[in-house]
């Protein structure tokens, strides 16, 4: 709610550039597992997309420590960030419920309720999607939550 008095230019040069490099260092890290891989079957991934859990299942190569890392580095990253935005909606929270007037508390709460919404369904997917440390998902629920997750 003091969005403008807190975000300054340099503050969002900084977010912009924290962002760039764990990005760039975590998709890295990951990149190396991969470029480990190899593939001696058949090369059609049934998904549509590259995801990992396809990729994986293709491979040849002993997958567990790219499960354990995949799962390890997204959880990092779906759950560090997940944290990091709720902790903001329980300041919001706080703010709308010491708001004097009702009608103004019942309008944030309705803005507020579509974006936990979006939130629910972008996270919930990520999370059974990526979180989950098991070669032991079926590539057709990983389809159809992947699908959810794009959509």
């Amino acid at each position: 709610l003091h969005y403008a008095a807190i975000m300054k230019q340099q503050l969002c040069t900084r977010l912009v550039g924290a962002g760039w490099v764990i990005g760039f260092t975590l998709s890295s890290y990951h990149l190396v597992l991969l470029s480990k891989l190899t593939f001696c079957g058949p090369n059609k991934i049934q998904h549509f997309f590259c995801d990992n859990s396809p990729l994986f299942k293709l491979s040849c190569s002993d997958t567990s420590l790219l499960w354990k890392a995949d799962s390890i580095l997204i959880s990092f990253v779906v759950l560090g960030s997940l944290c990091l935005i709720l902790v903001s909606y329980m300041c919001i929270f706080h703010c709308i419920l010491h708001m004097p007037a009702a009608s103004g508390r019942k309008k944030a709460f309705a803005t507020c309720s579509s974006h936990l919404t979006a939130l629910a369904i972008a996270y919930g997917s990520c999370i059974v999607l990526y979180a989950q440390p098991t070669e032991e998902v079926s590539l057709e629920t990983n389809t159809i939550v992947a699908l959810l997750n794009t959509v």
